[in-house]
């Protein structure tokens, strides 16, 4: 006795339709398109009904035939009305946007805080209106793209290239390896954040400096370098980290090239936190306002840790 079978979850393709449709054309029974598709008989006779179509043939004579196309069609359709839609009550609404005042993304509110529905339910709410906010209540406002700047073909880093880099602090093996940032509030020459992230932990270091000058942010440097075991540091060419050298080892930092502020990822992902509580054009913060910004990052779970936050990763690992 023949046994077919349709495995779990495992759906037909267009590409199986397209060969159900052509092995119909050629006289081929449904029991024997089971057969080579390794489906029971009964699939695709449910499957060759849902498909058919009325065709035309010749003026007045019209035929009902199987179409991979219409049939393929019909099931994306069907797959969109599968799914349950989940309910937005009062205490579901409540929660969301509690998270949100608190700095939640969808994702978070979903696997790390246990909101029982999906990413793309919670943000199909908020782009319809269902919560009642507005694109100022969103983390990342969508924005214009700008030109590309490039580099002068005379330019020379600072210091050692970040492909002089070792491969240990690429592959992130250690903590103590970290990328450093500045972050202004307003374009005014006033108070700025001096930020390092460590490239393993994710943990995140604030400080509010008077001014974006290199010496504001070596005196910083200093007093973080008394509290933090820091064992490289990768920057950008900014004239602000141009003399690092002063108080840290040179054979230890590494510049990043002109305007690829990807090849320090980690630290511009974790000001794009920042920006969630102080905003650009912000005119103020306070110390109080920094330490808080910076306990609330490190307690913040992170996917790519296993939606552990940077201060539980360093705790269990």
């Amino acid at each position: 006795m023949q046994h077919y079978y349709t495995p779990k979850r495992r759906h037909l393709t267009l590409a199986e339709r397209r060969m159900i449709e052509r092995w119909l054309q050629e006289g081929f029974s449904n029991r024997e398109i089971a057969r080579r598709l390794a489906k029971a008989p009964q699939t695709i006779h449910n499957e060759v009904k849902r498909g058919q179509v009325r065709q035309q043939v010749r003026k007045g004579k019209f035929e009902i035939i199987y179409s991979a196309d219409f049939a393929q069609e019909a099931y994306q359709n069907n797959r969109k009305h599968s799914v349950k839609q989940a309910s937005l009550t009062k205490e579901l609404k409540e929660k969301i946007l509690h998270y949100i005042k608190q700095k939640y993304s969808p994702e978070m509110m979903v696997k790390a805080k246990g909101i029982p529905v999906s990413v793309s339910t919670i943000y199909y709410w908020i782009h319809h209106g269902h919560l009642g906010l507005t694109k100022d209540d969103m983390l990342y406002p969508r924005k214009e793209k700008t030109k590309k700047k490039q580099a002068s073909p005379n330019f020379k880093p600072a210091g050692k290239s970040i492909e002089e880099r070792p491969k240990s602090i690429n592959q992130r093996e250690n903590v103590g390896d970290v990328e450093i940032d500045t972050v202004i509030q307003t374009r005014a020459k006033n108070e700025c954040l001096l930020t390092l992230t460590d490239r393993k932990s994710r943990y995140q270091i604030i400080r509010l400096i008077p001014d974006k000058s290199a010496s504001s942010v070596n005196q910083a440097l200093k007093m973080i370098l008394r509290e933090y075991q820091i064992n490289s540091i990768t920057a950008d060419n900014g004239p602000e980290f141009s003399r690092l050298a002063d108080v840290f080892d040179p054979e230890n930092i590494y510049y990043a090239h002109p305007y690829s502020s990807w090849e320090r990822g980690t630290n511009e992902n974790h000001n794009r936190l920042i920006r969630r509580w102080l905003p650009k054009g912000s005119k103020t913060a306070t110390q109080q306002q920094v330490a808080f910004i910076e306990n609330w990052i490190n307690n913040y779970p992170k996917k790519i840790l296993g939606y552990k936050s940077p201060k539980e990763f360093l705790q269990t690992g």
